[in-house]
């Protein structure tokens, strides 16, 4: 878990606040169950390409470091707001596409429990991890089991999240067949 660069920060939140009346619901049939769209709304805010060009090489750098190899971006996604009632079914994302994520929390309100998001690491523990508007969570999301299941609870809540997702440069395509790291402790087995 990190914090964005305050400027970064500065600008995405600009963004939302200026932009929050503009959310469009997001469409999810046909396109998978890991967010409940049958029992409640996701809404999308779309970001104009020369700011998300400017928000994907300030992130590119801090996924690099996080990550100690160099990346390229495979996708960054609009604004995705989530309300009450919102749950992220766990699950991992695209091989090819999704080595190293990063979730970033732009804005949230009127909750009345925290909203963590849940994340296995690579020996299967589970990590609640909550956060706070301005926060990262790095993670590898097409390895590590992740989701949020508890539904988000409160009246208007709503949560605000950009996505964006990456690969290594070198191997893109081979990158989750190597073994895990040396002193990565063994999975949990009951």
């Amino acid at each position: 878990k990190g914090k964005l660069p305050l400027d970064v920060f500065a600008s995405m939140g600009a963004f939302y606040y200026n932009n929050r009346g503009n959310k469009v619901r997001e469409e999810w049939k046909n396109k998978g169950v890991f967010v409940n769209w049958w029992e409640t709304e996701v809404f999308m805010i779309q970001i104009p390409w020369g700011i998300r060009d400017i928000w994907a090489l300030r992130l590119l750098e801090l996924v690099e470091a996080w990550a100690g190899v160099e990346v390229e971006q495979t996708v960054i996604y609009g604004l995705r707001q989530y309300e009450t009632g919102a749950r992220l079914l766990t699950h991992v994302d695209r091989q090819n596409t999704h080595a190293v994520s990063l979730i970033v929390n732009i804005a949230q309100g009127n909750l009345t429990e925290p909203w963590p998001v849940e994340v296995h690491d690579h020996a299967g523990r589970l990590h609640e991890v909550l956060m706070q508007p301005g926060d990262i969570v790095y993670y590898e999301s097409a390895k590590c089991l992740h989701g949020r299941n508890r539904p988000m609870m409160g009246e208007n809540a709503y949560y605000v999240n950009l996505f964006t997702h990456y690969r290594p440069r070198a191997d893109a395509d081979g990158w989750h067949s190597k073994p895990n790291p040396e002193g990565v402790p063994e999975p949990v087995l009951d």
